[in-house]
């Protein structure tokens, strides 16, 4: 049977269907946590000439957790890159992340290889740009792009990468769900492992992964292109990432303009700006409690915000 996603075997290097389980299988339980992100991507063959000359590529996933808007990411971007070269070294690799799945949800996820053409100019101020991103947000939303790279890059780069992922000129296109429970027919279940995907439906039993998370048939690097995602049940990202990835989210559904979602978007708009304000007021009372001598207003101040029934679990006793 040929197919283009594909499950590497635990404990070995074989890749078998990811339709099934297995005694070594673990599946992904309701109030777990799990990650997942990018190992690699090999453009292997020149897909119809494409890869011809100079030529920028994107690599990009969307993703989608139960009813949650599809929210896209940036994971790499350079030019010329030569046929077979892995790429490894993203500056952002997540892909999705959840600290508490409610055991019910679907997840969904789609690859792009994306050709963008610019000059080294603009490559080289949008890489600074998208590295710049990552280390501040944890990831590269496409969907914040152009808010995020105004101030930091030429509005033309912003525009042509902008619109080329509105065209969606994409050389690469896999997509995949994984379901929670069971395996039924069709239905992929959710566990934590290794996965690859193929440009084109292949035979597994002529790959293997090896440890350097490149695939290889007959001990010759693979003809044919491919990326491989890991799926770990832990949350292996900082805190900044999550709130980062709920608000691609909320750009999202604004963006879309979704309307069965408007009210879920305000609730959710509500709900993180009451959080974040009681974050605040959190900080600033520590901030007064740390202080050697108070005025009369601030001494005020501290017993207003001792009163607020949020704040209350985490004020100290003493």
């Amino acid at each position: 049977m040929e197919d283009t996603i594909w499950f590497v075997l635990p404990k070995t290097k074989e890749l078998v269907s990811p339709y099934e389980l297995t005694s070594e299988s673990k599946v992904i339980q309701a109030a777990q946590p799990f990650t997942v992100s990018m190992v690699t991507v090999v453009v292997s063959e020149d897909l119809d000439g494409i890869f011809r000359g100079r030529n920028d590529i994107l690599v990009l996933t969307k993703s989608s957790l139960g009813e949650q808007p599809f929210v896209e990411r940036i994971h790499y971007y350079e030019e010329e890159v030569p046929k077979g070269k892995p790429i490894r070294n993203m500056f952002a690799d997540n892909v999705f992340v959840t600290d508490d799945y409610n055991g019910i949800d679907r997840l969904w996820l789609e690859l792009n290889v994306v050709e963008v053409d610019t000059d080294t100019g603009e490559r080289k101020a949008a890489i600074k740009a998208f590295q710049s991103l990552a280390t501040t947000a944890g990831a590269v939303f496409s969907v914040a792009v152009p808010y995020a790279f105004a101030a930091s890059v030429a509005v033309g780069v912003v525009e042509k990468l902008v619109s080329a992922l509105e065209r969606d000129t994409n050389v690469v296109k896999v997509k995949l769900a994984l379901y929670p429970g069971a395996p039924r027919p069709g239905k992929a279940p959710l566990q934590s492992g290794t996965y690859v995907v193929f440009a084109q439906s292949q035979d597994p039993s002529k790959y293997k992964l090896q440890p350097n998370g490149l695939i290889t048939s007959g001990n010759k690097p693979s003809e044919v292109s491919y990326a491989i995602f890991n799926l770990s049940p832990v949350k292996q990202v900082s805190p900044k990432l999550v709130i980062s990835q709920k608000v691609a989210t909320l750009l999202t559904q604004m963006k879309n303009g979704n309307t069965n979602s408007a009210v879920g978007t305000l609730e959710f708009l509500n709900n993180t700006l009451i959080q974040y304000d009681n974050f605040g007021k959190l900080n600033r009372y520590l901030e007064l409690k740390d202080k050697e001598s108070l005025t009369v207003k601030e001494k005020s101040l501290m017993n207003e915000l001792a009163k607020i029934e949020a704040l209350k679990p985490f004020i100290p006793k003493d």
